[in-house]
């Protein structure tokens, strides 16, 4: 049951990818809120019919109480790393399955690389038995900005719609008045700092939020990975394809996976 949850946290945690980045420098370390909104009955779907009536009750409390987390986005304009906190944001999450697990493997950074041609994005993935490290050119959302405005965590934002993995679309704003091109996942390339960013995979609805901005001349170095076995964003995900069905068949042959 706990590989079952497993497989939809690792969906989510490996979706977004994103776009370049200008020379000018400045330092920012930025918290995050992200809520996460799920389809109860879609949720259901991914659980093993066997297990539906133990997890049931619990997926909906959590889901109906809401499931918020925290992460922290540090740039220096040219590199950036973005990374959960560890600890649930929201206590009424804490014991919640959802957030447990995305706790447990979204444990690592993303990295996004502005200084090299094409630019790229890392993601590290600890499968626990095995470690990959996601390495992939960092696409064009083909944003379109708009002239609607709205004010976000004190600044004035501006609103962009993009398209993420050729289908899914992307709500964002970003704040002119900072001026870098980076934002929460792997999310980036508007004219300015993306404060906050909407879109829908799998029956959620990931909302990233803007919470709290420190702006810095404190010079930030980031190391970008090199340990795991270096995968595509493709490729991670036929394996993770393969990892699926696998546990499925586990299940359905009777064998716990607990």
């Amino acid at each position: 049951m706990k590989k079952a949850i497993l497989t939809f946290a690792l969906g989510i945690i490996t979706t977004t990818v994103s776009i370049a980045q200008d020379n000018k420098t400045q330092n920012i370390d930025a918290t995050y809120v992200c809520e996460m909104k799920l389809d109860y009955d879609k949720t259901m779907a991914q659980v093993p019919q066997q297990y539906r009536s133990q997890v049931g009750p619990m997926l909906k409390a959590e889901i109906d109480a809401g499931v918020f987390m925290n992460y922290f986005l540090k740039s220096n304009s040219k590199q950036s790393t973005f990374v959960l906190e560890q600890k649930v944001g929201n206590a009424q999450s804490q014991g919640g399955m959802i957030a447990q697990q995305m706790a447990t493997f979204d444990n690592k950074p993303t990295y996004k690389d502005f200084t090299v041609t094409p630019n790229l994005y890392y993601k590290e993935v600890d499968m626990g038995v095995k470690q990959y490290l996601i390495k992939d050119q960092i696409p064009d959302y083909k944003w379109k900005i708009s002239r609607e405005k709205t004010d976000i965590a004190g600044y004035k934002a501006t609103k962009a719609e993009g398209v993420m993995m050729d289908s899914i679309p992307v709500t964002a704003w970003f704040a002119p008045e900072i001026p870098i091109k980076d934002g929460p996942s792997s999310l980036a390339g508007l004219p300015g700092l993306i404060v906050k960013a909407q879109f829908d995979y799998q029956g959620t609805t990931m909302i990233f939020t803007l919470k709290e901005l420190k702006l810095s001349d404190k010079e930030l170095k980031v190391s970008i990975p090199t340990k795991g076995e270096t995968v595509t964003h493709n490729q991670f995900m036929k394996i993770m394809e393969d990892m699926q069905k696998k546990m499925k068949e586990m299940m359905n042959s009777g064998v716990d996976t607990q």
